[in-house]
């Protein structure tokens, strides 16, 4: 559990030190979507106990993750077209 923590710590850290990092806003904001994901995942996969699941719950898992990017995706425009609009 301690790894797991000062995992979660050290990909907080990084994220935190982009925001003194000079770079293309579209590199930032990959960066910082990609350790996103890995804290979300790791933080599923330890704290919920998705490292002891059964296979057959995997459906339901992919299932839920293509509909929110789906969802996401959905909104995408309209947040762009409200961006736009400042």
């Amino acid at each position: 559990m301690i790894a797991v923590w000062l995992l979660l710590v050290a990909i907080t850290l990084a994220e935190a030190g982009l925001a003194w990092v000079h770079t293309a806003p579209a590199l930032m904001l990959a960066l910082l979507l990609l350790l996103s994901l890995a804290k979300a995942a790791l933080i599923a996969w330890y704290f919920m106990h998705l490292k002891s699941a059964r296979p057959k719950h995997l459906p339901a898992f992919l299932f839920t993750l293509f509909a929110c990017v789906g969802l996401l995706l959905a909104i995408l425009p309209e947040g762009i077209r409200a961006w736009s609009m400042r």
